[in-house]
C-alpha cells in the first residue's frame, strides 16, 4: 500500500530471507566468513546460532549466493524427523535416487557414500546445510555425527554446517554429543544489533528498495531499537507497520509518536479510532466551535461570490472528519525527496523515485563506453516553438536516447527501460521535481505535461540555457522554449538516464562486492579535493566510509555512506565521465 507513496521498488521490510537486503554488521559479516570458509574446508562442523529473527537464515541464504562453483549444497529446512527420514531427506537434496525397497538406515548410508566418493574423485565438494537444527534430537545428532565418517585415508568426503537457536550450543555441548563437540572446527553466535547498527540497517534497506532520503526521524529510530531489542526481524515488523501508519496519515516521515502507535497496534492495546470511551477533551470543542465559525464566514463569503451551499457543505463535512476523501485531493501523492538542490536554489527538493506509470524502471544493464558525440544526430535548433506538442511515453524516450548516442526503434512500451538496459543505462523517476533539481542531475530528462482533456504527454529536454529549454523533436530537429511557457504544464514528474557502475548494482554500500567497493574506491580517488588513495582493496573500510561521506557533504547531499544514484550522478559529474551528455552544457 505504502511502497508508491514513498517511492519504493518492493518491500523493504519483508520479513522473507531475501539475501539482497542482508545488512552486514561487523558480526554478521564474521558469521558469513565463518560459513565461507567452512564450505572450502575439508570435513567436520561450522556452528551457527542466534536468537529468533537475528539473521540466521538469511546470511545461509547469502553463503548460498557466493559458495564456488564445486560445492554442491544439500539444504534441509526443516529437520524435525527420525533417522530414516533425514537420511532420506539428505539423499534428496543431493539428488541421490534410492529405489524404493532400499529405505533402510543402512542402504541410505551406503548410497550416500557412494555418491560422496564419486563426488570426490570428481573434484566436487558436497555439503550438508541443516537450518533449524535444535529440532534434531540426541540421537539424530549422533546419526549426523556419524555421517562425518565417511572418509578416505586423506579427506573427509562431507561437511556439515549446523544452523540453529542457543539452545543447540547447549545441546552440542553436553556430555551425550562431546564426540560432536569436539569436531566442531568453526563456531559463531549472532546477537542483537547495536543502537547504531539499527539504524544503519533500517537505512541500508531502504537503500535497497530505492530510496535514500530519510524516512525515519533519529528519535524514531531510537524508538525501535529500544522496542526490538535490535533483533532484526522485529525491526522489519515495527518499521513496516510504521511506514504503513506514516502513509495512511500522509506523513512524510515516520516520527516517534508513530514508531510508539505501530508498537501499541503490533501488540494489540491501541484503541480502534472511533471507538474511544474518553469524553471529548475542551481543546477539541474549542476547535470544533471555531471550525464553525470559520465555516459561517466562509460561506458568507462564497455566496457573495457565487458559490451554491453545495460546495459549503462539501467543506463542512471534511472539516469536522466526516468524509473519507477530502474535498480536493492532494497535489502532490507521493511525498518530496531530500534531495539536495543545485547551488543556489533553496529547498526545491526532489521526488522519489518509483515507476513511470506504475511500471517498474529499475533495470540494470552492463555498462559500456558510449561515443562522445552524442548529439551530433541533433538538427539546429528551431527559433521558437508555438505550441508545445507532446509526445507518447515510448517515442519520448526514444527522442530522449539520442543525446546518449543511442538509436532504439524498437522500444517495448510496456517496459521501455528494461530495453535501454542493454545500452548500459538506467532509468530513474522523480514525482515532485523542480528546475532546481534538474539543473543537480545536470542530465537530459523526460517532462511529464498536462496534454490537455485530462491526459499526460511527454517532451524530451535536452538543454537548459538560463531561462530559455530546449526540447528534442522526433524529427531531429529541437525547439526553444521559455521556461515559464514550460513550467506551466509541467506537472513535476520527470525522468532522467544514468550509467550504473559497471558491476550492475546500483547501490554500493558496506555489505556490497568486492568486485563494487573496488571500482567505487577508483571513482571517488579521481575526485578531486577528497585527498582519497583509493587503492585497489575490495574492502568497505573506515577510510573508504569517510571519503564518501566528505564527498557527499561536499556535493550537499545526506551523508550516509551509501553510494545509490544521485551520489553516483555526482561522481560522473565531478570525475567527467565520457560520453554522458550535460543538460547545462549540451545547448
Amino acid at each position: 500500500m505504502y511502497l508508491k507513496y514513498f517511492g519504493l521498488k518492493e518491500p523493504s521490510f519483508s520479513i522473507a530471507p531475501d539475501p539482497e537486503f542482508l545488512y552486514l554488521s561487523e558480526q554478521h559479516r564474521e558469521a558469513l566468513a565463518h560459513l565461507l570458509y567452512g564450505a572450502s574446508a575439508s570435513g567436520g562442523f561450522v556452528l551457527l546460532t542466534g536468537e529468533v529473527g537475528t539473521g540466521k537464515t538469511t546470511v545461509c541464504r547469502a553463503l548460498l549466493e557466493q559458495i564456488p562453483a564445486e560445492v554442491e549444497i544439500a539444504l534441509v529446512l526443516n529437520p524435525a524427523m527420525d533417522g530414516p527420514e533425514l537420511l532420506r531427506t539428505i539423499c534428496e537434496e543431493f539428488h541421490i535416487e534410492v529405489p524404493p525397497r532400499e529405505q533402510s538406515t543402512k542402504r541410505l548410508i551406503d548410497r550416500l557414500n557412494q555418491y560422496l566418493l564419486e563426488a570426490h574423485a570428481k573434484g566436487r565438494r558436497p555439503v550438508l546445510m541443516i537450518d533449524e537444527a535444535q529440532t534434531l534430537g540426541p540421537r539424530e545428532l549422533e546419526l549426523v555425527r556419524l555421517l562425518t565418517n565417511l572418509e578416505t585415508n586423506k579427506h573427509k568426503l562431507l561437511q556439515i554446517f549446523l544452523v540453529g537457536q542457543p539452545e543447540l550450543r547447549a545441546l552440542i555441548d553436553s556430555d551425550e554429543l562431546r564426540q560432536l563437540s569436539q569436531r566442531i572446527t568453526a563456531r559463531f553466535h549472532l546477537g542483537a544489533l547495536t543502537a547504531a547498527e539499527t539504524a544503519a540497517y533500517v537505512r541500508h534497506r531502504l537503500a535497497v528498495a530505492g530510496v535514500e532520503r530519510p524516512l525515519f526521524s533519529r528519535q524514531a529510530l531510537q524508538r525501535i531499537h529500544a522496542l526490538s531489542g535490535g533483533v532484526p526481524r522485529l525491526v522489519n515488523i515495527l518499521c513496516d507497520r510504521a511506514l504503513l501508519g506514516a502513509c495512511v496519515g500522509r506523513d512524510l516521515q515516520v516520527t516517534r509518536s508513530l514508531v510508539e502507535r505501530a508498537a501499541k497496534e503490533l501488540r494489540g492495546s491501541e484503541t480502534p479510532r472511533g471507538r474511544s470511551s474518553r469524553p471529548p477533551r475542551r481543546a477539541f470543542i474549542a476547535g470544533l466551535l471555531l471550525t464553525l465559525l470559520l465555516a459561517a464566514g466562509w460561506t458568507g463569503w462564497q455566496w457573495l461570490a457565487g458559490s451554491g451551499p453545495e460546495d459549503l457543505r462539501r467543506w463542512l463535512v471534511v472539516r469536522l472528519g466526516g468524509a473519507s476523501e477530502p474535498a480536493s485531493p492532494p497535489a502532490v501523492v507521493a511525498p518530496p525527496s531530500e534531495a539536495p538542490p543545485a547551488e543556489g536554489v533553496a529547498d526545491e527538493p526532489a521526488g522519489a523515485a518509483t515507476g513511470l506509470e506504475g511500471e517498474s524502471v529499475t533495470a540494470v544493464g552492463a555498462i559500456r563506453p558510449l561515443p562522445a558525440e552524442a548529439t551530433e544526430s541533433l538538427s539546429p535548433p528551431v527559433e521558437a516553438a508555438a505550441a508545445i506538442e507532446t509526445l507518447g511515453r515510448t517515442e519520448a524516450l526514444r527522442v530522449l536516447l539520442r543525446r546518449w548516442g543511442v538509436q532504439v526503434a524498437d522500444l517495448d512500451a510496456a517496459d521501455p527501460c528494461g530495453r535501454i538496459a542493454a545500452f548500459g543505462l538506467r532509468c530513474q523517476v522523480e514525482e515532485a521535481g523542480t528546475w532546481g533539481n534538474l539543473r543537480f542531475f545536470d542530465r537530459p530528462a523526460l517532462l511529464e505535461l498536462d496534454a490537455g482533456r485530462g491526459s499526460e504527454g511527454f517532451v524530451a529536454l535536452g538543454a537548459l540555457a538560463g531561462e530559455i529549454a530546449t526540447l528534442d523533436l522526433p524529427d531531429g530537429r529541437s525547439a526553444q522554449i521559455p521556461v515559464a511557457d514550460l513550467a506551466r504544464r509541467w506537472s513535476g514528474r520527470y525522468l532522467l538516464l544514468w550509467q550504473p557502475p559497471p558491476v550492475g548494482t546500483p547501490l554500493i554500500g558496506p555489505s556490497s562486492s568486492a568486485e563494487a567497493v573496488r571500482w567505487l574506491r577508483q571513482l571517488l580517488a579521481q575526485a578531486p579535493g577528497l585527498g582519497f588513495a583509493g587503492g585497489d582493496s575490495g574492502r568497505f573500510d573506515a577510510d573508504l566510509d569517510a571519503a564518501l561521506r566528505r564527498f557527499q557533504e561536499g556535493r550537499g547531499l545526506a551523508p550516509d555512506g551509501l553510494a545509490g544514484y544521485r551520489t553516483l550522478i555526482q561522481l560522473h559529474n565531478v570525475v567527467g565521465m565520457p560520453g554522458i551528455p550535460k543538460l547545462l552544457e549540451a545547448s
